[in-house]
């Protein structure tokens, strides 16, 4: 019988898939651990501050993930056309936006950022000087990753998964090494991990660009004067923000809510399910990064039978992988908890049942996201779908200002996410099925 992997590029996703899953297997270990021992070692409270601090700068994490996807976007096109020329310009133009968007972050963060940590954000008086220490190891921590992302983009486009795996795990383990020093150093344990955290992404950031430097010679950077690509990978980004906004309000926006209309101890149970949330999505996507240069390369091509025949795989892949990892995770919460933590509170426990969900509707609709990308419908398709998603947070807003239980809070998100894939299916049929 004829397998179902049957061409090289099949195989090669096969293959890369697989060195991810290995990175994952690693990386979920680590970060389990490393969280088991940071809440313990930090306590409830502090562990809630320092989720909800660094939740405030996390809100623009949309910066990262539209630059990201931006300059791979335009690198795998110009390389599926074998246009090295332009490969070349869409990393030098991320490169610039890059620094322009650090200087952004900062000044946003030191005005608007600084005044909602002043007056809004909800902190012992004991513990507010650390608190704002940490919100500016924080904003340092965002800038060095928006720094990183044209370097890891080149990486991932070359699918040099290999090199992606070593770094992560390196980083991983640095968290880690932070995470079992929380007990021991002299200094405040919160600051001294918040630090720590920006030592990890330094690491990253000088591995990506040395590598990239020294290792992919088609690639370097160099000054841009024709504004034509600017102004397309402006144009991509620009709707690609918005739907980058609304995940980051989805889910740091409702960790700064919690903190602002509950307080830290819920800050910390949902910074627990987002840690789950984070492990389960890692396995998906493994699957996206190992698919996603392969599919734009085709799209670029012309080649959509062979695209169709990615989609699907990847789809069927995600389906059955996420079922596998959430049904039995659903059942057995409360007991994997216990021996995770060493606790298992009620509001733990739900906001990591509901995540689970959140999860899978998410990993399910990535592989319609990449084709939406590669066919350019950027605008029309996060207009109709982020704009369901987004509603989520105010809708958490107004439950819990009605004095609703915090896990209101997941039952919104679960809610307008499952409007959103509905969306995410009519988009493609109408911009790409219905066309070709």
């Amino acid at each position: 019988m004829k397998s179902i992997i049957s061409n090289p590029t099949e195989k090669r996703v096969a293959k890369n898939t697989l060195l991810l899953f290995f990175r994952m297997a690693l990386l979920m270990v680590i970060n389990l651990v490393a969280v088991r021992y940071v809440r313990s070692g930090l306590g409830i409270d502090d562990y809630g501050i320092l989720n909800a601090t660094t939740g405030i700068v996390q809100i623009v994490i949309c910066l990262k993930s539209i630059l990201a996807t931006s300059t791979q976007r335009f690198i795998s096109i110009a390389m599926g056309k074998d246009d090295m020329e332009n490969a070349r310009d869409s990393f030098s133009v991320s490169v610039k936006l890059s620094r322009k968007l650090s200087l952004l972050v900062f000044i946003g963060m030191e005005t608007i950022g600084l005044w909602f940590v002043f007056t809004q954000m909800n902190c012992p008086e004991s513990r507010f000087t650390a608190m704002l220490i940490v919100y500016q190891l924080a904003i340092i921590n965002f800038i060095l990753t928006l720094l990183q992302v044209p370097y890891l983009a080149v990486v991932l486009a070359y699918e040099k998964m290999n090199i992606f795996a070593f770094v992560t795990v390196a980083e991983a383990l640095i968290n880690l090494g932070a995470a079992l020093l929380v007990f021991v150093v002299p200094t405040d344990r919160m600051i001294f991990y918040a630090t720590m955290l920006i030592v990890s992404n330094l690491l990253g950031y000088v591995l990506y660009k040395a590598y990239v430097n020294r290792k992919i010679s088609d690639i370097h950077y160099q000054e841009v004067k024709d504004k034509t690509l600017y102004r397309q990978v402006l144009s991509f980004s620009g709707w690609t923000i918005y739907g980058s906004i609304a995940a980051a309000l989805m889910f740091q926006g409702n960790m700064v809510a919690l903190n602002v209309y509950v307080g830290p101890a819920a800050n910390a149970a949902f910074a627990v399910a987002l840690q789950i949330y984070n492990a389960i999505s890692s396995f998906g996507n493994n699957v996206i990064m190992a698919v996603r240069p392969q599919m734009v390369m085709n799209y670029s091509k012309g080649n959509y039978r062979h695209l169709n025949r990615l989609f699907l795989l990847s789809t069927l892949a995600l389906i059955v992988l996420m079922g596998a990892i959430i049904v039995p995770l659903e059942i057995w919460m409360p007991e994997i908890l216990k021996i995770w933590l060493g606790d298992a509170d009620g509001m733990t426990i739900i906001f990591s049942r509901l995540m689970m969900i959140v999860a899978f509707l998410l990993m399910v609709g990535m592989p319609i996201t990449i084709i939406m990308h590669a066919v350019g419908c950027v605008k029309q398709y996060h207009l109709i779908v982020e704009t369901i998603t987004i509603l989520c947070l105010p809708a958490s807003c107004i439950f819990l200002s009605l004095n609703y239980a915090p896990e209101s809070v997941c039952w919104s998100i679960v809610a307008f996410i499952a409007l959103a894939h509905v969306s995410r299916l009519f988009c493609l049929w109408k911009f790409y099925l219905r066309k070709i």
